[in-house]
């Protein structure tokens, strides 16, 4: 993964976290544990995506001021 990037764990939309993969032509009602667990999230039931800038902003604009200056300190160091 690129370290220039910023990534956001979610909850599986495939699974919604339950690890049982189920939106699938092959989901066999009769057997649901046919596949163990879904293909597409990782053993906490979450996916790593790429956050966007919207989101980001969206993120630091809810933040109170004391960790908004803390995260920003901790970038500005970072850059030096």
């Amino acid at each position: 993964m690129p370290f220039d990037r910023l990534y956001v764990k979610i909850k599986c939309p495939m699974c919604d976290g339950t690890r049982l993969f189920k939106h699938s032509g092959y989901h066999n009602p009769d057997d649901p544990y046919k596949w163990k667990s879904c293909p597409y999230c990782d053993y906490e039931g979450t996916q790593l995506i790429e956050a966007a800038e919207s989101t980001i902003i969206e993120y630091l604009s809810q933040l109170d001021g004391d960790a908004y200056i803390r995260i920003t300190d901790v970038a500005h160091k970072k850059d030096d």
